[in-house]
């Protein structure tokens, strides 16, 4: 089976993180021949190398509507003649409309990967995901929030994939000490929020519960490592407040997070928006520790209150600090949490299901493609 995948980059993110475990998957698998799109030339996950996956770099320029993007893709599509063509946002989406069309070929829209509590678009937006949504055969969320975040709930054509998990990434770290070494960790626990530093992530509420917890125990550190998105003018301020305070670290993006998770106690995650399936608290809890994030998105579709992890949900900066530190003093309590967390994963989330759930979705897609064509090609010779 040819599947062309299109993404915008292999950079920092979620969906990023998603595609490259599913290439993963099918690779080993050997039954498929993939080829990836990328908008631009930007590879931050070095396993992708392992795979000797063909990429083509389209090299679109930044926040360019670059029209003779609809023929540089024609000219790919007719030369590769994928059977899928499975795109991960909503301008590799669009983009690839027309070559759907003329070549009848199966589009997948995996788009829709957060669930805001409330869509707020531009006309130009609104007009891109109304072209997608209409001819996309299958519309791919990570999360039933999500779907109904787009309005795409009742959709005939839509379709929940979890986020897979591949359990082999967490193995075979350095020693806990060595990590918090390497990053000036110098007290016996930590806090970590694994997330980037943009609009849609909330470090202003991580840093008013670190100050408040620091203030009541001098031996929990917290670590906020991301990358920076659009220069939020966000980071310099927090990098600056955190100089006054040696128990509140930001060293940015880092190759390392699940080592570094590893080595700490407790994974938060604030949002402003509402979180898909988010890859950073998946990832908590694989590897044992409890969670305390913000009930929203897709979020409460696998954290449970008090069994697996912990919401934020009308509790003020004081209180959940106060669970952050009645966590620490009860370590029985964070392993009950733990392992309940991984029994999760294990149950919902591995690479193996997540795969076999896109494979069985790629042949219905093709079985359906067969179908319409006999159907046509009877309706034809029905006529004559």
């Amino acid at each position: 089976m040819k599947i062309l995948f299109f993404i915008g980059s292999l950079g920092n993110g979620g969906k990023e993180r998603r595609l490259v475990e599913l290439l993963t998957y099918l690779k080993e698998k050997k039954d498929y021949e993939v080829v990836l799109l990328l908008a631009f030339n930007q590879i931050d996950y070095p396993q992708f190398y392992n795979l000797n996956i063909d990429y083509i770099d389209l090299q679109k320029k930044t926040n360019s509507k670059d029209i003779r993007l609809f023929l540089k893709i024609h000219h790919i599509i007719k030369q590769y003649k994928p059977d899928i063509i499975h795109t991960w946002g909503s301008m590799q989406t669009f983009y690839m409309i027309p070559s759907a069309i003329i070549q009848h070929m199966p589009l997948i829209n995996s788009q829709i990967t957060d669930a805001p509590p409330k869509l707020r678009l531009n006309f130009f937006s609104k007009f891109v995901n109304a072209c997608n949504f209409r001819f996309a055969s299958i519309i791919l969320a990570n999360s039933k929030a999500g779907l109904r975040a787009y309005g795409m709930h009742a959709s005939t054509k839509s379709k929940v994939i979890y986020n897979g998990i591949n359990l082999n990434r967490f193995t075979n770290f350095p020693e806990k000490e060595t990590i918090k070494e390497k990053y000036q960790i110098q007290t016996k626990y930590t806090v970590v929020m694994s997330a980037s530093f943009s609009l849609n992530k909330d470090y202003q509420r991580f840093y008013k519960v670190a100050s408040y917890v620091t203030s009541k125990n001098r031996d929990i550190t917290f670590i906020g490592v991301g990358a920076v998105v659009n220069n939020n003018p966000d980071y310099d301020r927090l990098v600056k407040l955190a100089k006054k305070n040696n128990q509140i670290l930001f060293p940015g993006p880092i190759t390392d997070v699940e080592a570094l998770v590893n080595a700490c106690d407790i994974g938060v995650l604030f949002s402003t928006q509402g979180e898909g399936i988010s890859n950073a608290i998946l990832e908590y809890m694989a590897l044992g520790k409890a969670a305390i994030v913000d009930e929203c998105g897709g979020t409460p579709e696998y954290i449970k209150e008090g069994e697996n992890g912990f919401f934020t949900t009308n509790r003020s900066i004081e209180e959940v600090g106060d669970l952050i530190i009645d966590l620490i003093n009860k370590p029985e309590e964070r392993k009950r949490i733990g392992n309940n967390a991984i029994k999760t994963i294990q149950t919902m989330f591995t690479l193996e299901q997540m795969g076999k759930e896109f494979e069985m979705l790629y042949r219905n897609v093709l079985e359906n493609k067969k179908i319409l064509i006999f159907k046509r090609l009877f309706e034809k010779g029905s006529t004559s």
